[in-house]
């Protein structure tokens, strides 16, 4: 900005792209608010936005209202901030869209951030869900590939009751299901890179079940290769937990750090914008 105040007589334009320097807080002032308004009230603002991305979303969209989706849960909580706007948007298309859900967890923590998550950040009970109706919670297993290769082909063999101790015959939901045949979609949650290839070997090749993944940043590398042609779209760190938040229109943490980002620095874009404006328009005087 200039160092020469503008006069009273000046135009708008000069008389803002020649703040004096005891204004120039208002301009650090304005970026700080704008930074905290979307972490309070997340906006969802345009994102470049990857095909993978694109196809993992209309892969759940496209499913036929009522179809039934396992959800193969290896979240971490060290991990958060890479997974949590993946999994909270996932939950909400699904639960959007009218589809049943296992959920079982293949990591010890994985069940902690279900019971913290589901009926906080997002809650069945708005979506019109029942538990054991609509959606189970199965628990903990350390299922590794083994696991795996047991839960498509017997899941009371892995998970005789729920994680509350029901049988798995009482629960509506799971009376009609044991196998990898009542299932239309697999959503394959891991945090080892090499994991990707459990879902491959167990579940695509021998069944040719439909599979999404979400990983983390650092293990999309070794999904891409398997994309489209095997897994049908797939998520990676927290820069896809945006991208899905914006295409599927449920803007949670991802678009809100993204959100305080783009807005946090318009102040200083438009003064800049200002400042030469106001320059040429006093030069060309």
């Amino acid at each position: 900005m200039s160092d020469r105040p503008a006069g009273k007589d000046e135009n708008i334009i000069v008389q803002l792209g020649t703040l004096p320097p005891s204004k120039y807080f208002l301009v650090h002032l304005a970026g700080i608010i704008l930074m905290f308004i979307p972490l309070i009230y997340p906006m969802g603002l345009p994102v470049q936005t990857s095909q993978p991305v694109i196809d993992y979303v209309r892969t759940i969209q496209n499913l036929p209202e009522g179809s039934v989706v396992a959800v193969s849960f290896g979240a971490s909580a060290a991990l958060l901030d890479e997974q949590e706007a993946q999994f909270l948007a996932t939950w909400k298309i699904l639960f959007s869209n009218k589809l049943k859900v296992i959920f079982y967890s293949t990591t010890e923590d994985a069940n902690i951030i279900l019971e913290r998550h589901l009926g906080t950040k997002v809650k069945p009970g708005d979506y019109g869900y029942s538990y054991g109706v609509d959606y189970v919670l199965l628990g903990y297993s350390p299922l590794g590939e083994a696991g795996q290769a047991a839960f498509v082909q017997n899941i009371r063999s892995l998970y005789p009751v729920d994680y509350h101790g029901t049988p798995l015959n009482n629960i509506p939901l799971m009376q009609d299901i044991n196998d990898q045949s009542g299932v239309d979609l697999i959503i394959f949650e891991y945090t080892s890179c090499t994991d990707v290839e459990w879902v491959i070997r167990q579940w695509i090749v021998p069944f040719n079940k439909p599979a999404l993944i979400t990983t983390l940043g650092c293990c999309g590398p070794m999904a891409a290769p398997y994309y489209p042609s095997q897994i049908r779209g797939f998520l990676s760190g927290s820069g896809a937990g945006t991208e899905i938040e914006v295409v599927s229109g449920f803007p949670g943490p991802g678009a809100a750090m993204s959100d305080s980002k783009s807005l946090g620095i318009l102040p200083w874009l438009v003064s800049m914008v200002f400042a030469n404006l106001a320059w040429f328009m006093r030069r060309s005087k």
